[in-house]
């Protein structure tokens, strides 16, 4: 595979998808998870290259050709969820042209507006679901949506929820295939030392 995630946005959500892609690309691994064996093969020290939607493709007048190249050439597809995502036409296309690789189970989302699957809740509106159609249901054999519902692995970037950072070590487990408590303490054992050598440095 030439890339390890592909990551799928509304223009509209621009901004974070700038930054994911580069808060995964310059994500050190922790060094005592490095080359341990995962369903991706050996652990690397970095996840490079992400591709970032239709930002990287050539200028082509077969868009739609580039893009199922890039999409067959990822190990995974990084949904950037919102109500703008949930109704851009592109990013239902990107999520049903994956799942026709048979790789349903290497969806990931992350939350940064509105509601995942409004309908089961009360107190919300359509306008705010945040998961697009092909997102929320499995595809049949024929490569249309069935009516079987389906959860990502979501990490909730959303105030009052996971926090940016935590739904950021959410995805990160997921490409990586650790558990999630992992991560987390290594990446808050790794501040604790940095913290520790500031104030060493400074005394």
């Amino acid at each position: 595979m030439k890339y390890w995630a592909f990551i799928s946005y509304s223009h509209m959500d621009r901004k974070w998808g700038d930054w994911l892609h580069k808060a995964l690309e310059t994500y050190r691994v922790p060094r005592r998870l490095v080359g341990k064996e995962s369903r991706d093969g050996k652990i690397p020290d970095r996840l490079f290259p992400i591709f970032r939607d239709r930002e990287e493709l050539p200028v082509s007048s077969d868009l739609g050709a580039n893009i199922n190249q890039a999409l067959s050439e990822s190990r995974y597809l990084i949904v950037i969820c919102s109500p703008r995502s949930a109704k851009s036409r592109w990013v239902g296309e990107e999520i049903k042209a994956f799942k026709k690789l048979g790789r349903e189970d290497r969806i990931l989302a992350l939350i940064i507006a509105g509601e995942p699957n409004v309908e089961d809740k009360s107190g919300f509106s359509s306008e705010e679901e945040c998961f697009s159609e092909p997102m929320r249901y499995r595809l049949t054999e024929t490569g249309e949506l069935s009516g079987e519902r389906t959860e990502p692995i979501a990490g909730d970037a959303r105030e009052g929820k996971d926090g940016r950072n935590s739904a950021k070590l959410k995805l990160l487990a997921g490409l990586l295939g650790v558990n999630f408590d992992e991560l987390r303490q290594r990446e808050h054992e790794r501040r604790l030392r940095r913290a520790r050598a500031i104030g060493a440095g400074a005394l």
